[in-house]
């Protein structure tokens, strides 16, 4: 069980989708622009994520009571971590005043974040811009709450506009590097959480471009897992004295460990084409076959698996509406589906050869016999000197799949 640090970091994680959803999200800001929106939380040190609910929107009924969307969000995901004295940092679109109280009084943990100037709460004369010093702070306090005013500067030394912070966390004026409150400060150190984890993410993703928001999200947790396991495998190696290995090396072999009990089993179907044998051979160095020639009649049977070279076809002997099939006859190379498929060892394979052999020659022997004790003239057919001929003087020079009555009886 993991155990995250001192400040939790909450903020939202846009996975790129282009498909159909109905809580489907645009983000102008957002690098992906269009996607599914999840609200995580991550522990600020070490990136770990802790948890997270996906954002639907009108999708979802409404938070019970007077809470607002931001204030479940945000008690919801700090549940385990209720009296555990805590702090969480959060954006605008989560702070309010009731939330900083909730934390405060009723789940024993702080909070820092900035909030909108338009609340009803901030009083008139902490949204003045008129009259402010650049670089300038404001604090008003309450019983366990700070509220900042700062006037932030641009690169020429300018005021540009008033960032409003609120604490439960800090109860002094306290100014650090270049004038900045302390609240400045903290909050700029610790509101990064989610956005290093959105980074790393997007550093080595899985994702795969798909029309299906269910895949999307699955995508999205086999990155998030794969961050997970490099965080504890590193805090595993630093407790143990030795170096970590590298987060794209450790997915690499993780990767390879997760596919490689799948990737054997594969190994024992019989239907596997042969590029794909190499290639998962090659990969996972297992030992080869013995040579092709000795497996050859094992693996064509009378089927050939054309589904790497040539596309699906319609069975021949199926209607116009049946399905494509992968499969081709060995003999004629006609598409056949799987009810006019029969398949058969190389043993069944040479003893219906052999008989087929067999009948064939037993029935030219007796036809041959049959012409031998039989006249011409008692089957419709006349010796010319211009050959043989029926009754209507038409001239037949093979009789018998292609074998002439004169040559039959010379043998």
């Amino acid at each position: 069980m993991f155990t995250p640090g001192e400040n939790l970091t909450i903020d939202e994680q846009l996975l790129t989708f282009r498909g159909r959803a109905v809580f489907r999200m645009y983000i102008p800001k957002k690098p992906a622009k269009y996607g599914l929106k999840l609200i995580l939380c991550c522990d600020n040190k070490s990136k770990y994520l802790l948890g997270a609910i996906p954002y639907v929107a009108k999708q979802e009924p409404p938070p019970q009571g007077d809470l607002s969307l931001g204030h479940y969000y945000v008690r919801q995901l700090t549940r385990p971590y209720h009296q555990s004295n805590r702090n969480v940092t959060v954006d605008n679109w989560f702070t309010s005043i009731p939330l900083a109280m909730d934390l405060q009084s009723n789940c024993g943990l702080t909070l820092v974040g900035t909030i909108k100037s338009n609340k009803k709460e901030i009083p008139s004369q902490m949204r003045l811009m008129e009259g402010r010093i650049p670089g300038s702070s404001a604090f008003l306090y309450d019983d366990y709450m700070t509220l900042v005013s700062y006037a932030s500067l641009t690169k020429k030394g300018k005021s540009s506009k008033l960032v409003h912070l609120l604490s439960t966390m800090h109860s002094t004026p306290t100014l650090g590097d270049h004038g900045k409150p302390e609240v400045v400060l903290f909050y700029n150190s610790t509101k990064g959480g989610v956005d290093a984890f959105d980074q790393m993410c997007a550093t080595y993703s899985c994702s795969r471009k798909t029309q299906r928001w269910p895949l999307c999200i699955f995508y999205g947790m086999l990155n998030a897992g794969g961050i997970n396991s490099w965080i504890v495998h590193s805090a595993n190696c630093t407790s143990a004295g030795r170096p970590p290995l590298r987060r794209r090396t450790f997915l690499m072999e993780l990767d390879m460990e997760l596919i490689h009990p799948w990737a054997q089993h594969r190994l024992t179907r019989p239907t596997l084409s042969c590029e794909l044998v190499a290639l998962i051979r090659s990969a996972f160095d297992l030992p080869s076959h013995p040579p092709q020639a000795a497996q050859a009649p094992e693996r064509e049977v009378a089927l050939l698996h054309n589904s790497h070279f040539n596309p699906e076809k319609r069975c021949r002997d199926c209607p116009g509406t049946a399905k494509k099939s992968k499969y081709v006859c060995r003999g004629c190379k006609v598409s056949k589906c799987a009810r006019h498929l029969y398949t058969y060892c190389i043993s069944c394979i040479s003893k219906g050869v052999a008989n087929l052999l067999r009948r064939k020659w037993l029935t030219s022997l007796a036809t041959r016999w049959i012409l031998l004790i039989t006249p011409p003239n008692s089957i419709g057919l006349e010796v010319h000197p211009a050959g043989i001929r029926d009754s209507k003087g038409n001239r037949k020079s093979y009789v018998s799949r292609g074998t002439s009555w004169h040559n039959m009886c010379q043998l």
